[in-house]
């Protein structure tokens, strides 16, 4: 047998090979050698394969001379990977280039040009440039003409240049050898015979090199396949094996050995990708298999990769020995997570002359990360957040020497992977496992990581292009993350197989569990990223999506073709944007095949819970919490105001202390305008505190845009960005925060205006506290609170001492005729504006204040009405409190009794819409 080479599809199945091989032979032989078809055509070339890198750079320099176009390689890069993997299909199908590369503007010469083609591909031809003669001239139809015409030229001309430097693509080094073979190369294939075992899909290179080699008596075909899906012309399975076995005869009197078509198969349908894991618990599943330790007793195929993780967790202790022959993706480590976030990082940073500034949602992200969180880095972060740091500076950074060294700003591409592998090694070293045997998995995808960024810069280096730009370089970095597979050790011919799905060729197994049969991954979808238009390709037999999904179909029915027990998983329900979709294939199984098929759905008895309602009842300890905390402190009318609305965000608020949650503000929100607003009028307004207003101050005051536009800006420095007043010259306003700066100004100038309407006045205060006192009773108890806030402003006018609140919402009604509208929970449009200002009136009459008091609010919804009326209304009057103070302190009094209520419950408010912007909504899940 030594004098045979056996040619399989992939290594899996030679070391199954060898393994069955040796369970046959009685003494010691020489073994066959074992490789795979592409092993085998390196044998048979001098020529190089080159990296992806240096292909698609050589391949720009040939553009360019060809087209004069000199385009960036920024640009160029993304479809000179697409026009590579065109140019290889054209080699690996040994395709005339100058034949599709040409504008058939008469389509007679399909007859005259292209008699090799079948009527069927001159029709898919004629398809493509019929259509595209009948569509308007236009410049993308010129552009594309113009450029298409010079590909063939650009394809000569760009092999011949790798030819000189002996290197080449995988489609070259194919056609190469194809072409070749029957000349120059049998010498180079030393075995007697070749044995190629499992094929199916063959592109012409691989049939040309079949040919020769048939035509020498060196060549056997072993094809594995099974009449159910081979005889029926319908079925996409066996499209390419009904060509080889007449090109490619298998030995005389082989017939592959299949277990009968009509047995039975398992499908298990699961609401869930993950759960699908779950599968294996089922009593069809593991329970009706007859376990062993052989390498060929049961096997899990994975067409998800994903799920390795829970297919592993969801096995337990039912299998001793396991092989996981897939590898673990690299993409699931918490490493590969970092890396992003770090390219993420780099490519936000803004360059200025003196340091580098990141974007904080990257900064925070890592921050965060477990690599490098501390307390210190947690308060940085809260900082950040507190005072509303959008973009942060490297100098800020400079928390601890690996914090200082992850936010420098690396500019080369050099600089950039240096950046990259400092902080792996400085990682390394913290993860050691030489020290702590749990940091053995960080250490090893610490490992793999170094390795490829390592490779990327030799890479680069050899390829000596100083200017690569570093927006390529993080492409081809993340690309080579994510094909990293972090292998398992372990036995691979004993237990349990775990393995993909392309793996599988060849492979059989007494017991099959299948999962994810879900269309996407059973066929899998592949970009179909391609210069050549579908029509065209299928005219000149170019592969095309048809052709992977017969691929896809001969994967999955050879593979389930001989197995005892065959259980096939599938997910049920939709996620997200992500299609559920059973395969097609097991479609066929149901409604077209013999087998026997039975479906289970497997379901997870999770009852639909309803929120209950949430409710805590009070009682003499909360009661007395609130009589400690009013007493010396103060209850505010928000907080009265919070307890109207909803009962239990009162207590949450206040009585359980719950803080909400603290977010950076990227933008200004209507709360934030609000508080600029408020503290810009104050800082107008506050030279005049004590003095007369008159008209013409007012008017002065609001044409001095100059000084107006400074308040605002104080109003951002201190308000948004947390900022000491003084600082305010260093806030540079950006984006949408010019925009709500210059709104601002408009509705200040525009209330000085209506003020210049009631002067003159006296301003007594302004953001001034007032505190008064007030008895409660609560059961038999009474007890002594203090009520009390700050006021936006007190003016006093002819009329009398006005108490101003100014408001930025919207839709906010000043009058009223009940004072259930201004206390009644239940109440649509509560007039929760007006009770805030009563109360204020009514804290001042207990201060002592005489003169009439007029509550006034400030909508800056009204301000550029004709007509600016403040005033409160009730009963269709301009309210003066005194001459309702006996009737709002009866309805006030009600509202204290309740709150200090031993009785009552803090339960939900019944406006459900009021919970969709409360911070609480998800302890309420409502």
């Amino acid at each position: 047998m030594s004098g045979y080479c056996l040619v399989f599809p992939g290594r899996r199945a030679g070391v199954f090979f060898t393994a069955y091989l040796n369970e046959l032979v009685e003494k010691p032989i020489l073994a066959p050698e074992i490789i795979t078809i592409n092993e085998l055509i390196s044998r048979l070339t001098d020529l190089q394969q080159a990296d992806p890198v240096s292909l698609v750079l050589k391949l720009q320099e040939v553009y360019s001379k060809v087209t004069g176009h000199q385009e960036s390689l920024d640009e160029f890069f993304f479809w000179g990977e697409i026009l590579l993997a065109d140019f290889d299909d054209i080699d690996k199908y040994l395709l005339n280039a100058d034949d599709l590369f040409r504008n058939i503007a008469d389509l007679k010469e399909l007859e005259n040009q292209f008699e090799y083609l079948t009527d069927e591909q001159r029709r898919a031809i004629e398809a493509f440039w019929g259509n595209l003669e009948k569509v308007p001239s236009s410049f993308n139809k010129e552009k594309f003409i113009g450029i298409w015409v010079k590909l063939a030229e650009i394809y000569h001309r760009f092999k011949a240049s790798l030819k000189q430097n002996n290197i080449a693509y995988s489609g070259m080094i194919y056609r190469e050898v194809a072409v070749a073979l029957p000349e120059n190369h049998l010498a180079n294939l030393p075995a007697k015979k070749y044995v190629f075992i499992g094929f199916n899909a063959l592109n012409n290179c691989e049939k040309a090199i079949f040919t020769s080699l048939s035509k020498q008596q060196r060549a056997m075909f072993f094809w594995d396949y099974a009449d159910f899906y081979l005889k029926d012309g319908e079925n996409e399975a066996g499209r390419f094996l009904r060509f080889n076995l007449i090109q490619f005869p298998a030995p005389k009197g082989f017939i592959p050995e299949n277990q009968e078509a009509n047995r039975k198969i398992t499908l298990v349908s699961v609401p869930g990708n993950l759960t699908q894991a779950q599968a294996v618990n089922l009593p069809q599943v593991l329970k009706s298999f007859t376990l062993s330790k052989r390498f060929d007793n049961t096997a899990f195929v994975l067409a998800d990769e994903n799920l390795l993780v829970p297919v592993i967790s969801s096995v337990g202790n039912n299998f001793a020995d396991i092989n996981i022959t897939m590898g673990y993706p690299f993409t699931n480590t918490p490493v590969y997570g970092f890396i992003s976030q770090l390219i993420s990082l780099q490519r936000n940073i803004r360059r200025s002359s003196k340091t580098a500034v990141f974007y904080y949602k990257p900064v925070v992200a890592l921050l965060n990360h477990q690599f490098v969180v501390n307390d210190e880095v947690k308060n940085f972060v809260s900082e950040i957040h507190k005072r509303n740091k959008v973009y942060i500076n490297s100098a800020e950074l400079r928390i601890d020497p690996f914090v200082s060294r992850i936010f420098s700003a690396p500019e080369s591409w050099p600089e950039v992977l240096d950046y990259f592998l400092e902080i792996l090694k400085e990682l390394a070293l913290r993860y050691n496992p030489a020290e702590d045997e749990q940091h053995k998995l960080e250490a090893e995808y610490l490992y793999q990581a170094y390795l490829a960024i390592q490779r990327l810069k030799d890479t680069l280096i050899t390829l000596n292009v100083p200017d690569f730009p570093v927006k390529i370089m993080f492409r081809l970095l993340d690309q080579g993350l994510r094909r990293i597979s972090i292998p398992f050790e372990g036995e691979p011919l004993t237990g349990l197989q775990i393995m993909g799905l392309l793996e599988t060729r060849c492979l059989d197994f007494e017991n099959l569990v299948l999962f994810s049969a879900n269309e996407g991954f059973l066929p899998r979808i592949a970009a179909g990223h391609s210069f050549v238009p579908y029509h065209l390709r299928k005219g000149f037999g170019m592969p095309t999506y048809e052709d992977r999904d017969a691929m896809y179909a001969y994967y999955f029915y050879r593979l389930i073709q001989r197995n005892q027990q065959t259980v096939i998983v599938y997910n049920s329900i939709t996620e997200g944007i992500s299609s559920s979709e059973k395969s097609r294939f097991l479609y066929q199984l149901q409604y077209d095949s013999d087998f026997e098929v039975e479906e289970i759905n497997l379901s997870f008895n999770f009852k639909g819970t309803t929120n209950e309602p949430i409710s805590v009842a009070s009682n003499p300890g909360y009661v007395q919490k609130l009589v400690e905390m009013y007493s010396g402190s103060k209850l505010s009318p928000s907080a009265i105001n919070t307890w109207l609305d909803c009962k239990l965000k009162f207590y949450f608020k206040y009585l359980a202390g719950i803080k909400e949650k603290e977010e950076l503000k990227e933008e200004i929100d209507a709360v934030l305008f609000g508080n600029l607003f408020h503290y810009a009028i104050e800082k107008l307004y506050q030279p005049f505190v004590g003095k007369t207003v008159e008209d013409h101050a007012l008017k002065l005051l609001a044409a001095d845009k100059r000084k107006i536009e400074q308040t605002v800006k104080e109003a951002v420095a201190v308000k948004y960005f947390q900022m000491k007043p003084e600082e305010a010259s260093k806030v540079k306003l950006s984006g949408q925060s010019i925009l709500i700066a210059a709104h601002i100004q408009e509705y200040l100038v525009q209330l000085l205006n209506n003020d210049r309407k009631f002067t003159p006045f006296e301003i007594v205060a302004l953001e001034k506290e007032y505190v008064g006192e007030y008895e409660v009773k609560s059961g038999e108890q009474t007890y002594k609170i203090r009520v009390g806030g700050v006021v936006d402003r007190i003016d006093r006018t002819a009329d009398g001492l006005r108490i101003v609140d100014y408001k930025t919402g919207r839709n906010l009604k000043l009058d009223f005729k009940e004072w259930s509208q201004l206390i009644d929970r239940n109440y649509k449009d509560r007039r929760k504006e007006i009770f805030q200002t009563l109360i204020y009136s009514d804290i001042l009459v207990r201060l002592g204040v005489e003169e009439p008091i007029l509550p006034a609010i400030y909508k800056l919804d009204d301000l550029f009405q004709e007509e600016f009326v403040p005033n409160v209304i009730f009963n269709g009057e301009k309210l003066i409190f005194q001459r309702v103070c006996n009737e709002f302190r009866s309805s006030f009094s009600d509202v204290l009794s309740e709150i200090f209520s031993t009785e009552l419950m803090f339960d939900q408010t019944k406006e459900a819409l009021k919970c969709s912007y409360c911070p609480y909504n998800k302890i309420c899940q409502r």
